[in-house]
């Protein structure tokens, strides 16, 4: 996860690998999830949440109960957001958030979590360059 302020500097980075997830949708959500407990604990205030895992963004934005293996961690994630009217989930696609792929391919090869504040890892640098050019490009 990145998070970032308004002109999409990065103000925390965070990647952490979890054994014996099969489902890349639980993985997307368990990384949601953390993101949410993240700004949570950071007091954030104003928040947009953006995920590439297109059927997790619409579990939790949908209304109907969700009977899948991941149900229990959808309830949550929308339970969150509903007590939260200044935070909101939305979609993009993966190529607009290069920094935290790379992230997410790191994380494959460690044995806990690293988080980085007020600074970033080396090799996320030129994908945080790439996403914050995406991103002034979409506002134009």
């Amino acid at each position: 996860m990145i998070i970032r302020d308004e002109e999409g500097e990065a103000l925390l980075a965070a990647c952490d690998s979890r054994r014996n997830v099969v489902l890349p949708e639980v993985a997307e959500c368990q990384a949601l999830w953390k993101a949410l407990q993240m700004c949570n604990d950071l007091n954030i205030q104003n928040a947009i949440f953006e995920g590439d895992a297109k059927v997790v963004i619409m579990a939790v934005k949908g209304d109907e109960e969700n009977l899948s293996y991941f149900g229990s961690l959808i309830d949550d994630i929308r339970n969150v957001l509903f007590h939260r009217k200044n935070w909101f989930l939305q979609f993009d696609y993966r190529e607009k958030n290069s920094a935290t792929h790379t992230l997410a391919k790191v994380a494959l090869h460690l044995v806990e979590e690293k988080v980085w504040i007020e600074t970033v890892p080396e090799f996320i640098v030129n994908s945080l360059e790439f996403d914050r050019r995406c991103m002034q490009e979409s506002h134009i």
